[in-house]
Formats: C-alpha cells, sequence, structure tokens
C-alpha cells in the first residue's frame, strides 16, 4: 500500500511540473493569428484605364441663315478609350476624375437640310457614386468638346463645339483588376458658324444621347 501511494505521489508531482510547458505549447501567439487574419475588401481607389463602344443619337438645329429653323436628326456609333481615377471614402462613397476620346460615326442626312457628320468626341468629367462592393452606381458631369461636318450640297464645313455633358451608369468589378460598365450621357454642344454656300452661313447647334460600354483595367 506505501509503494502505491509513493508511486501515486510521483506521477501527481510530475503531472503538476507537466502543466507549465503543455500550457505554453497553446498559449495565444498574435503572430501567429495574423495569418489567418480577414482578406481587406475590394475598393474603388486607384487609376484606371479602358476602352468604349456605344451608340448615339443627336439633333442639329440651324437657327439662322441659309439653313435657319430647320433641323436634322443624325445617328451612329462611336469607339473609344478613357483614363480616370477613383478614390473611395470610409463611408463607401467613391470620387474621381475621368476624360475620353472616341471616334464618331454619327451621320444624318435631309433634301432640306443636306447632310451632317459628328466626326468626334471628348469629355473632362468629374465622377461621383457609392459603391456595393464590386459594384458601383455613379453619376457624372463636366465639360465635353465635339467635332463637326455640315455639308449643304453646295458647300462643306467643319467646326468644333464646345459644350456639356451630364451622366450616369453602373460599374462592376469582374476581378480586382477587370471591370466593366454601362452608362448614359447627354451632351449639348453648343453652337458653332458654318458656312453653307459662297457669302452665307448658319449657326448651328447639336445635342447627343449616347449608350456606352466600357470594359476597364484598374491598376
Amino acid at each position: 500500500m506505501l509503494r502505491i501511494r509513493t508511486l501515486s505521489l510521483g506521477v501527481a508531482c510530475f503531472a503538476l511540473g507537466a502543466l507549465p510547458a503543455i500550457a505554453d505549447d497553446y498559449s495565444y501567439n498574435p503572430v501567429a493569428s495574423t495569418a489567418f487574419a480577414a482578406p481587406v475588401g475590394f475598393t474603388w481607389t486607384g487609376p484606371y484605364l479602358g476602352a468604349i463602344v456605344g451608340y448615339t443619337w443627336s439633333t442639329f438645329q440651324a437657327s439662322n441663315g441659309l439653313l435657319g429653323g430647320r433641323s436634322i436628326d443624325a445617328e451612329g456609333g462611336k469607339v473609344g478609350g478613357y483614363a480616370g481615377y477613383n478614390y473611395q471614402l470610409s463611408n463607401n462613397v467613391v470620387l474621381g476624375g475621368e476624360m475620353d476620346l472616341n471616334w464618331d460615326d454619327v451621320k444624318g442626312n435631309t433634301r432640306s437640310f443636306g447632310s451632317v457628320d459628328q466626326t468626334w468626341d471628348s469629355t473632362i468629367r468629374a465622377r461621383a457614386g457609392y459603391s456595393f462592393g464590386r459594384v458601383m452606381a455613379y453619376g457624372t458631369g463636366g465639360a465635353a468638346v465635339s467635332g463637326a461636318r455640315v455639308d449643304t450640297g453646295a458647300f462643306s464645313s467643319s467646326a468644333t463645339h464646345l459644350g456639356w455633358t451630364l451622366g450616369a451608369g453602373a460599374e462592376a468589378a469582374i476581378t480586382d483588376h477587370v471591370t466593366a460598365r454601362v452608362e448614359y450621357q447627354y451632351a449639348d454642344y453648343g453652337s458653332q458658324l458654318y458656312r453653307t454656300g459662297v457669302g452665307t452661313a448658319s449657326d448651328v447647334d447639336f445635342t447627343t444621347g449616347t449608350i456606352r460600354a466600357g470594359l476597364g483595367y484598374k491598376f
């Protein structure tokens, strides 16, 4: 019996001596735990660039001269590119700026007016949106410039118009770097003087509505 008690006492002492070593093995290690920390969420912050395809409907309106009071509708496609920068705030509001340059094939033709052709356009805009994670809804607006040509049949002339644009759209992050968007923009390019013949001219302004789709890369 004495031997059994002595053996039991020895086992108990051994177990108590081993507890600190076991506890040390299972102690909290903040360095190791960081390896399992949740990944940082997606952010829209950063520079980006992309390509655009779109379709435009426009109306050219002459206010005086040989074409005074006449108008003509035009439509056609466009391709181009864009670049910009976004900054996402802590409340998920996204602010940024963007510019684009597009080659247009927007044409119209009537017997009373002649033909019109919007050949290119460019915008410099501010953007403000709200991030729903990998999807962002946004509004945009700024300055717009475009080149156009009017041909009355007797005379053809070109001009550069300066105006403004407003629009809205939605953009989705397909991956952390690749994004896709669709948007609508309205633009008013103001009035410019076009020669319509020898010694004659007309002030012509035009407006456009454009649906655009884009594929971008975020750095």
